[in-house]
């Protein structure tokens, strides 16, 4: 991931274990807020953390980590150390919760670089090191007779030049001109908490126990412009525009909102905001909240039942 590390890493002097430690009962509480996750992911998490094998001040130092079981795999090592502090070579909770924060709301070329990056420290793969992390996937001895015949596929795809090499852009532009964009996003989703578990959590809480996303009697609620910028506020690092799809925006109202508005954030809300006023009194929420789930944003769903 290189520099998109420093997208979610907690600036050093910031971190919130300063002000809380894992005998503390806002341990879960502090880190969910920090995070931006909700009580339930933070606690999963934590759960995954102590698995991994913490300290008891909620910290894998280096030594803990070499010590891991996963250690043992190039790939997981280079993952780990993206969430690795540079000064003490530990990984506190609350970095390790950015970056899977991070691997759920990155836009799918963002996840395609870093993990391009995770292959060879960042540098061009040549085909012999791509043969061997494909022999890492292909553990069925049967299948490894393909291996060579699917690297020289891929670089023969890839590498136009025949220089034995592939680099960052060559592997994103590849990838995406082999997979379509849709079928690419299902690839590279992450979910914290899996939606089957946040639907289950949400269906026991009594205000969500309506046909409806919302207590209103008729299911019909309109949503407010603050629920708008919520939703956005979850959907502007991803792709948004399935969304926009799904809500029957039309693609000159999509270009017209991206050639007059620079950030994503604003382009979001204003793509929410342009259905609002297009459907008028039949802008339910609960409409809202089908194409958020169709377009694979469910918990951008569950941003409008808060």
């Amino acid at each position: 991931m290189g520099s998109y590390a420093s997208q979610f890493m907690a600036p050093v002097g910031d971190e919130v274990s300063q002000h809380t430690h894992p005998s503390k009962a806002n341990w879960i509480t502090v880190h969910a807020i920090a995070s931006e996750l909700s009580i339930a992911e933070t606690e999963r998490l934590w759960l995954r953390f102590q698995q991994l094998g913490c300290n008891k001040d909620g910290v894998i130092t280096e030594d803990l980590a070499t010590k891991m079981s996963i250690s043992n795999d190039a790939f997981s090592r280079n993952l780990m150390k993206k969430f690795t502090l540079n000064q003490t070579k530990d990984i506190t909770f609350e970095n390790f919760l950015r970056g899977l924060k991070w691997c759920e709301i990155a836009e799918p070329t963002d996840k395609l670089r870093g993990i391009f990056r995770l292959l060879n420290n960042g540098n061009p793969v040549p085909k012999t090191t791509f043969v061997k992390i494909l022999e890492r996937v292909y553990t069925n001895p049967s299948d490894k007779k393909d291996v060579q015949r699917v690297a020289e596929i891929v670089y023969k795809h890839i590498d136009k030049k025949n220089t034995g090499l592939m680099n960052e852009d060559q592997f994103v532009t590849g990838v995406r001109s082999v997979i379509p964009g849709e079928t690419l996003e299902d690839i590279l989703n992450f979910e914290v908490l899996p939606t089957y578990m946040k639907e289950r959590l949400h269906s026991q809480l009594p205000e969500f126990n309506s046909e409806g996303p919302t207590p209103d009697p008729g299911g019909r609620q309109i949503p407010s412009d603050a629920s708008l910028r919520q939703v956005a506020e979850k959907i502007y690092r991803r792709d948004w525009l399935r969304t926009a799809n799904k809500l029957g925006l039309t693609n000159e109202e999509v270009s017209d909102i991206k050639a007059n508005i620079s950030d994503s954030k604003n382009q979001a809300y204003t793509m929410l905001k342009t259905w609002k006023d297009r459907e008028a009194a039949q802008a339910y929420t609960s409409v809202l909240e089908s194409a958020l789930k169709e377009s694979g944003m469910t918990d951008a769903a569950y941003a409008l039942m808060l």
